[in-house]
């Protein structure tokens, strides 16, 4: 009965669509990016990729992204014409487009710019990523150091020391110009197509809660000649079955969060439309630090609970994982760093030397018994030492662990997160160790994840620009998206025990166990972004990725591809390595 109901569930949305898709005329995209209902659409607020795909469409920054003559796509001046480094690299100098205009048609300023960037960064807005807007300096008043003048057309930036990523920040999505005169902190004037006004291709014309966001061709776009779509239709759901139905149906013209069950049956019959992206991106789990991970018997210190984090990843064979149930061309994880991460000195991280490797063993088989790999016999020797009491034996292959607390993990089905959930709950099971799973809507597990009220669950970044300052970021204490909390108060978090009240807060980290997450880590991540010696500052960033790993709050999987579906009739869709897809110059015949 359940399965009828969700195939007439799924039959009942795809004509919903397909009614809507006849109303639009033109040359209309409709797709699927899965995910649900983005927790929000305010450039500043969003920080999911799914979200961030949609906000491009309506917004721009002073630099994005083109096809260039050799059919590349490569960063260039967007909003700006133009742009002028010094030479000692602090100022940006940027002349914006002559006759710049909103989607509503009136003129864009550059003091309007400077007041959205202000927002941005403001401690009232709080928004995630506003420590971004940390590379760029303060004038007396706390304001940002930014210079404009509007009749010029000049939009003038001081950093306090180069950044050799700041024109990748320019085309990141929180940097993109809002109308801070329209705009409100809660991001409810994203929601409404009346105050979403922005600089880019297209203009919302409709905003449904898990139904559907649309856009219409945005004539005052300074490219707009070049630009082939007359609207575009992101359709919103978690629910891969209707998803996939709606692409085969033809309804819709591009997928992602597709399961990796159904691979094996579109490559066949679909020859060529799935996709597997490389992307700069690192899936894993993670782990509350305020969750007391001790046995009833045993308090274990704050430090000891590290080793208990790192143990409990480390039995998951990351090999079987590629292998078997994502089946996506992604690559088992060995660090936190993707492949193919920069760090100004080395174009690929993970195969520099100086970088440390966590899983070495993941799919070579132990001497001390073939049915274990190398990394969970070190994982269950950790647990061993650490006093879990235990029945049977690592020699034998019956260990079970009789007193390990179970852990509340958290997921939102989508893609194949279902799967491999249900395959580390099954690992964990298989040694005593209770996962109680929980699936949530994406946009309620944010919002659980921002308070503090996860014990675990499974997270992905992708990257937002190819450096590694972008994958350190995340853990500093001031970042939004430090879901593990380490630097960070407890939050709502209720559960905890008073030795982890003061987890994330107290001095339990770095090489010593004896500093605060601020000494031990936001420290080296400013100096990373202060190093002006690639040597120096490849370094500072290993070093950095070693005090992380060693918190056991982060348990990488795998690095990311991305699995899409794309109609042979569709072109010129600009995907970047960072996870972005583009549809500015996209056509269809």
């Amino acid at each position: 009965m359940k399965k009828i109901v969700a195939l007439l569930l799924a039959l009942t949305m795809v004509m919903s669509l397909a009614s809507f898709a006849s109303a639009e005329e033109g040359k209309v995209i409709s797709l699927f990016l899965g995910g649900g209902t983005p927790l929000s659409m305010d450039p500043a607020l969003n920080s999911a990729s799914a979200g961030s795909n949609i906000i491009r469409s309506a917004f721009a920054g002073l630099t994005g992204f083109q096809y260039n003559e050799a059919g590349e796509a490569v960063m260039a001046p967007e909003l700006a014409e133009s742009y002028e480094v010094s030479e000692d690299g602090l100022t940006y100098t940027f002349v914006l487009r002559e006759g710049l205009k909103w989607s509503d048609g009136t003129d864009a300023t550059a003091s309007q710019i400077k007041a959205s960037w202000e927002r941005a960064a403001s401690a009232e807005l709080g928004a995630d990523y506003g420590f971004l807007y940390d590379v760029i300096s303060r004038k007396e008043d706390g304001s940002l150091d930014i210079d404009v003048d509007d009749e010029a057309r000049t939009f003038v930036v001081h950093l306090p020391q180069p950044c050799a990523y700041f024109l990748d920040l320019c085309a990141f999505v929180p940097f993109y110009p809002v109308r801070v005169d329209l705009a409100d902190n809660e991001g409810i004037w994203a929601t409404n197509p009346e105050t979403y006004i922005g600089l880019g291709a297209f203009r919302m014309t409709k905003y449904a809660v898990d139904d559907v966001i649309t856009f219409e061709k945005n004539p005052y776009y300074w490219n707009a000649d070049a630009v082939k779509l007359s609207g575009l239709n992101f359709y919103l759901s978690e629910d891969n079955t209707a998803i996939l139905t709606a692409y085969e149906n033809g309804t819709v013209q591009y997928i992602q969060s597709i399961s990796s069950s159904e691979f094996d049956r579109l490559n066949s019959t679909y020859p060529g439309e799935l996709q597997f992206w490389p992307t700069q991106g690192t899936y894993y789990i993670l782990f509350n630090v305020h969750k007391d991970l001790s046995p009833e018997a045993k308090q274990l210190t704050v430090q000891e609970m590290s080793k208990a984090r790192y143990a409990l990843g480390l039995l998951i064979n990351r090999y079987e994982v590629v292998t078997y149930v994502t089946k996506g061309g992604e690559v088992a994880a060995t660090g936190f760093f993707p492949k193919g991460l920069a760090d100004g000195l080395n174009s690929d991280v993970r195969s520099a030397e100086g970088y440390g490797v966590w899983y070495t063993g993941t799919n070579e088989f132990s001497e001390v018994n073939p049915d274990l790999t190398v990394d969970q016999v070190e994982a269950l020797q950790i647990l061993i030492d650490l006093g879990y009491p235990y029945t049977g034996s690592i020699e034998g292959g019956d260990i079970v662990f009789t007193d390990f607390p179970s852990i509340e993990f958290a997921f939102n089905n989508s893609g194949n997160n279902a799967l491999i959930i249900q395959y580390v709950q099954e690992t964990w099971n298989r040694f005593g160790i209770t996962g109680v799973v929980n699936q949530e809507a994406w946009a309620t597990l944010q919002q659980k994840l921002k308070a503090g009220d996860a014990e675990a669950a499974r997270m992905g970044w992708i990257a937002d620009f190819n450096d590694v300052v972008n994958f350190l970021e995340i853990f500093i204490s001031a970042s939004g998206n430090n879901y593990p909390r380490l630097g960070r108060a407890i939050g709502d978090y209720t559960r905890n025990s008073e030795v982890t009240a003061d987890a994330g807060m107290g001095a339990y980290w770095g090489e010593n166990g004896d500093q605060t997450w601020a000494e031990a880590y936001d420290a080296l991540v400013d100096a990373v972004k202060a190093a002006t010696d690639p040597v120096e500052r490849a370094s500072l960033a290993a070093q950095a990725e070693k005090i992380l790993m060693a918190t056991g709050g982060v348990n990488p999987l795998y690095y990311y591809t991305t699995a899409q579906m794309l109609k042979p009739n569709v072109h010129d869709v600009i995907r970047l390595a960072t996870g972005d897809v583009i549809w500015t110059y996209a056509d269809i015949d």
